[in-house]
């Protein structure tokens, strides 16, 4: 349904160079027109009370709160864009980000409610503008009809979850225009209408810290695996350890016995993980000891296998918070035994 939606209309719409037109303006001007919505009815009688604009201004918070969110939600599920899997025509800019859901939308349907609340004929003409928008986006090839009915949706509720604070914000806006009305008056309900304010901001906060915190760890994830690929395609260990880096037991690092900076190992691959932040945590065994050896993105190689035996090179240290000796970061590996002779002193200091 959604992709005969999507043809039918763009059919329509390319089937000219003015109804084309017709389509990149629909897709765009009415979010500008429901922004001269909210304008008029912050400046203007009936809306302008500090309740009204209280009721704007949690519009605009909510808006921002949705495009958060779909900022999130992007780097968790991607959706192809209708122009680049159905036989269509795109007639806005070529955005290869994820379709699900509208960011036009969201706006528009965040929009709307605040207007639908502070003055219902605005927000009547901004639901119009909304249904032009997302006729527009779709039309365009650039957006499903569920992608407009999601960010609409999204917009909306994240007003209903600010609204709460209607309350206060008009009675801080009150105090900033003084003779501008009064603000929403203080009332007794039962504990959660009392506390719904609290309520309200931890879930905001909650909301937003959410999208915020998913966003960066995908992030950080994906710039991670991108590094470590790159790199290995243009780098590879040396065939051997570097002269500077000597041969020390693991025993020896592992009992924090060694005061080198710079050590080679040689052991056996009993584990290896990938790390949430894009690290490979390899543990080697040897003389009844064991060492991590942390691979980075800043220095990528490939990492071995369990049941290898390899020799490795990198940075002494001692993680605390695992209580642990690593080679951090791991700066090379090669399998087998290719380690200059063993030294079995705590080695020198560099």
């Amino acid at each position: 349904m959604d992709a005969h939606v999507v043809e039918t209309l763009n059919t329509w719409f390319t089937a000219n160079t003015f109804r084309a037109d017709l389509c990149r303006a629909l897709a765009i001007a009415p979010l500008a027109v429901i922004g001269v919505l909210m304008v008029l009815a912050w400046s203007t009688p009936d809306s302008n009370a500090p309740e009204g604009r209280a009721e704007l201004l949690l519009g605009v918070l909510a808006a921002l709160g949705a495009l958060l969110l779909n900022l999130a939600l992007g780097h968790l599920y991607y959706r192809a864009r209708p122009f680049l899997v159905l036989d269509v025509r795109p007639l806005l800019p070529e955005a290869v980000d994820s379709s699900l859901f509208s960011d036009h939308l969201a706006v528009a349907g965040a929009a709307a409610a605040a207007l639908s609340v502070a003055r219902r004929v605005f927000g009547w003409a901004a639901l119009g503008f909304g249904a032009l928008l997302a006729i527009g986006r779709v039309g365009a090839g650039v957006q499903y009809p569920s992608d407009c009915l999601v960010g609409a949706a999204a917009g909306a509720a994240c007003f209903v979850v600010l609204l709460p604070l209607r309350g206060p914000v008009s009675r801080a806006l009150a105090a900033a225009y003084p003779g501008a009305g009064e603000p929403e008056p203080r009332t007794e309900h039962a504990f959660a209408h009392r506390h719904r304010r609290g309520i309200a901001i931890v879930l905001a906060l909650l909301l937003f810290g959410i999208g915020y915190g998913i966003r960066v760890i995908q992030d950080h994830g994906w710039k991670a695996a991108a590094l470590r690929a790159e790199g290995m395609l243009q780098a590879n260990s040396a065939p051997a350890p570097p002269d500077e880096y000597q041969t020390i037991p693991i025993e020896t690092i592992a009992a924090g016995k060694s005061r080198v900076t710079y050590a080679t190992v040689v052991g056996d691959v009993t584990q290896v993980s990938h790390e949430l932040d894009g690290d490979y945590h390899i543990r080697v065994e040897g003389g009844g000891a064991f060492l991590v050896l942390e691979i980075q993105p800043e220095f990528p190689i490939a990492p071995p296998h369990i049941g290898q035996q390899i020799t490795a090179w990198g940075v002494v240290r001692h993680d605390g918070l695992h209580n642990w000796w690593e080679l951090h970061p791991l700066i090379g590996w090669q399998p087998g035994n290719v380690a200059a002779p063993l030294r079995t002193g705590t080695g020198s200091s560099d």
